[in-house]
């Protein structure tokens, strides 16, 4: 997209030739007058003016002759006459004879006569009458001050003694100049017309010769990769049917390389559908991606039902298999792998999981090195997983019914002698370290195991590495007389625990581990199965990991119906998600005069045989077993559906809870904005709650997810605020706007402490400018107290129990928004 960006930015559209060719033709041509006007225009005054000047000086000489000619007595006559004519010339300035004095001998003016010329005429230079006196030449000057021309001629001539000595002519110009700038417009007319003729004359000519031609090229050029290229009509310009010929070869080699790669194409997808691989091509930065055909079908879809996106991907990996492949792809686009490869579970359409072989890299980086695109295959290896898994099942059966074979003649005795405890031990996360390291050396790590528990408890009946980082130990023996046999079991496990509180060493690296431990406690007697008592000690070790890892159970009846309920309660929710048995109900806020002002939306759980399942029973299951990113959706998609219904009927405010392990859910914050914006929804209608008792575990990365929400514009609140997890000090760390009392912990209103708590809750609030109100209002005393106290909103069971949205929307037409007589005293209508 960034070179396309690039090239569209150097191809952007320009001046079109059409333009430009005449554009350039006028300025040649308006350059080629600006010159001639600089040049002819000073030429032409100058020939002109020569001209003038040429005929002054031919006056000049023919009075002189008149005067040679006319003797000494008829001198004075003859150029009074020869004056007398010049004086009727409109643009003679100034006309006189001046002696060698320079006084004038005669002139145009008869005042003139005998007077210094120098004051008299103005514009005569005695110094020029001098030069040309003394030289014996005539002198002409240009007088532009003056518009004008001068002649100062020596009559040479005349005798000596004759006292006419120099003729002076001075010529107005003016009218000349007014004829020279006439002609000269004329003369630009003249250029500019023609000019503009051969103008047009070659644009039209270019036009055809040019512009059509390279139109016909452009168009056809849009149609290169086809069979034929329309052939156009180039003219008699060479460079254009080389161009032409050079653009036909390229469509010839375009059109050759498009068949071999539809052919390569066609080759590639018969091998790729034959092989059943499903391929993607994701682009990294825009988050775009390409799922073809079988990708989608190998997991029971048609193409328009499921969506190309990183999400289809994300939320179908097994919760077990998604940190390890997340983590794998990372280092990979991180540039530590050459290639990612990775055998996943993926969720099939109809529920149950598939294997999948994923491979993938990086196909393509941006400027500074990161990858944008990446291109890999799904192989669905189902068959061979579980054929695999058949096997490894059939080992571990075998290993099995070894141990269950050992222990057939050490439980099944009627000796009477005492307890005996069975001991299942399951190492933590073993798994990290065969990725850390490899499997051989996490097979002689559990061989050092195995040598330090033989150590610690030599006296034990058995000791047996079962499969994997499975272990078993039975101590028998255990006198209930000396001591309490849960207590002395208590302490073997205790014993069992101190094994794995040094380290172990790996490759010369030392490595701690953690290990859960199942203990089934049983009195031997021939009628006993070890099969059930091995079962018995598994299901004590896997409540041990739900309760947190590093400790040991007993088991007994209910752990065992505990376990079988979590497990259930993990597939019907799984189903139930996918089927829609889960819905929103709506609890309403209301004020001090009743008026309906919010509603929280809370999920419930209608099971089809077990009926409603409170939220307190699923909900931790969710998080457990990876369902709390598909609950999410749920939440978010249905708050907002509803919120968009709400608002008709005048309720404008929805609170909605989410947990940690949701905010981490790497698309939470662009699923919120995506179905904020398709229900049209201003993100202030959106309260998002977060439990005080999540606070103390917040990361960093959590606190940044949260202050993206708040850039949203969704408002975020602190419920159950008061519970006691809390310290004031990180309220003002967080992107809160309000927080939610807690009323459950002031029951008992006439307590003055409950109520200075209430006070100092409240303080707390206004000091940080964040909104307060009250949740968990369930008796009347709280409720008068708190409105007291100046609380302005209120929610609990004495106002109303949560609603279903129809039984909400019954409830908003009669009272609170809707418009119908608001309530001033609480009510469970």
């Amino acid at each position: 997209m960034a070179s396309d960006h690039r090239i569209s930015k150097y191809l952007s559209p320009k001046l079109s030739l059409l333009v430009c060719l005449p554009l350039a033709l006028m300025l040649c041509l308006s350059a080629l007058v600006l010159v001639d006007f600089l040049q002819g225009r000073d030429m032409m005054r100058n020939h002109l003016h020569q001209a003038q000047q040429r005929l002054l000086l031919q006056q000049a000489r023919q009075i002189e002759q008149l005067l040679a000619a006319s003797g000494t007595a008829r001198i004075r006559d003859v150029a009074e006459q020869s004056l007398l004519s010049w004086s009727q010339d409109k643009e003679l300035l100034e006309a006189a004879i001046i002696d060698r004095e320079q006084r004038i001998y005669l002139g145009s003016s008869s005042a003139w006569r005998g007077g210094q010329a120098q004051n008299l005429l103005d514009g005569f230079e005695s110094e020029l009458a001098r030069q040309s006196l003394l030289s014996g030449h005539y002198v002409i000057e240009s007088k532009p001050e003056r518009a004008s021309v001068q002649i100062y001629y020596p009559l040479q001539q005349l005798k000596l003694h004759l006292e006419p000595r120099l003729i002076y002519l001075e010529q107005d110009l003016t009218g000349l100049n007014s004829i020279s700038k006439h002609l000269f417009i004329e003369r630009l007319v003249k250029l500019w017309s023609i000019g503009l003729v051969l103008v047009g004359g070659m644009v039209w000519l270019s036009y055809r010769t040019i512009i059509v031609p390279l139109k016909q090229i452009t168009e056809a050029s849009r149609r290169l990769g086809e069979a034929d290229l329309p052939p156009p009509q180039l003219g008699p310009i060479a460079e254009l049917h080389k161009f032409w010929h050079q653009l036909y070869k390229s469509n010839n080699r375009v059109r050759k390389g498009y068949l071999q790669l539809v052919t390569s194409e066609q080759r590639w997808l018969y091998a790729i559908e034959g092989m059943k691989v499903g391929v993607w091509d994701w682009h990294v930065r825009d988050g775009h991606v390409y799922l073809s055909h079988h990708w989608k079908a190998m997991l029971g879809y048609r193409d328009d039902e499921l969506s190309s996106s990183y999400d289809a991907w994300e939320q179908r990996i097994h919760p077990e298999d998604k940190d390890r492949t997340l983590a794998l792809l990372k280092q990979h686009l991180d540039g530590q792998s050459g290639i990612m490869e990775s055998v996943i579970r993926l969720r099939h359409r109809d529920g149950h999981y598939i294997w999948v072989m994923d491979r993938g890299m990086v196909v393509d980086w941006d400027s500074s090195g990161k990858a944008s695109r990446m291109v890999g295959s799904h192989v669905d290896i189902t068959d061979e997983m579980n054929r695999k898994l058949q096997g490894a099942d059939d080992d571990q059966a075998v290993a099995r019914l070894g141990l269950v074979n050992s222990l057939i003649p050490l439980v099944r005795t009627d000796d009477g002698v005492g307890y005996s405890a069975l001991f299942f031990l399951d190492i933590d996360d073993f798994k990290l370290v065969n990725d850390s390291f490899s499997h051989l050396d996490g097979d002689q790590l559990l061989k050092q195991v195995l040598v330090r528990i033989k150590k610690r408890f030599g006296h034990a009946s058995l000791i047996h590495r079962l499969h994997g980082d499975e272990f078993v130990v039975l101590i028998g023996g255990i006198d209930p007389h000396q001591q309490p046999v849960v207590a002395q079991v208590n302490l073997f496990a205790e014993q069992l625990m101190k094994c794995f509180e040094r380290p172990w060493v790996v490759n010369g690296t030392q490595v701690y581990l953690g290990t859960c431990i199942g203990i089934s406690v049983f009195q031997p007697s021939s009628k006993l199965d070890p099969e059930v008592l091995l079962s018995q000690a598994e299901l004590a070790v896997y409540q041990c990991k739900e309760l947190g890892r590093g400790s040991y159970r007993l088991f007994s009846n209910e752990v065992q119906q505990k376990t079988r309920q979590r497990y259930w309660l993990r597939d019907s929710l799984s189903r139930g998600l996918a089927q829609g048995e889960l819905n929103m109900h709506y609890q309403p806020v209301l004020d001090s005069s009743g008026e309906l002002h919010a509603a929280e939306a809370l999920i419930r759980w209608y099971h089809p045989e077990r009926g409603e399942i409170p939220p307190g029973q699923f909900l931790p299951v969710a998080e457990r077993y990876g369902l709390a990113e598909a609950l999410a959706e749920l939440q978010l998609a249905t708050a907002c559906r509803d919120l968009a219904v709400l608002r008709r009927y005048g309720l404008d405010e929805v609170m909605l809870n989410v947990s940690l392990r949701q905010l981490s859910w790497p698309q939470f914050v662009s699923r919120l904005e995506y179905h904020l914006e398709l229900q049209g929804l201003a993100p202030q209608m959106l309260v998002l709650e977060i439990s005080e008792y999540y606070l103390p575990q917040l990361t960093p990365e959590t606190i940044s997810v949260l202050e993206k929400i708040k850039a949203l514009n969704v408002r975020i609140a602190i419920d159950h605020f008061g519970a006691g997890y809390l310290m004031l000090s990180q309220l003002q760390q967080l992107p809160i706007s309000q927080i939610k009392l807690d009323a459950r912990y002031l029951r008992h209103q006439g307590d003055s402490s409950s109520e200075a708590l209430l006070l100092a809750q409240a303080n707390v609030a206004k000091t940080l400018s964040l909104e307060w109100m009250a949740s968990g209002v369930d008796e009347e005393s709280c409720y008068q107290m708190l409105r007291q106290h100046g609380c302005q909103r209120f929610q609990g069971h004495l106002l109303s129990a949560p609603r279903s949205l129809d039984e909400l929307l019954v409830l908003l037409r009669h009272r609170g928004r809707a418009g119908a007589g608001a309530q001033t005293t609480p009510t469970t209508d």
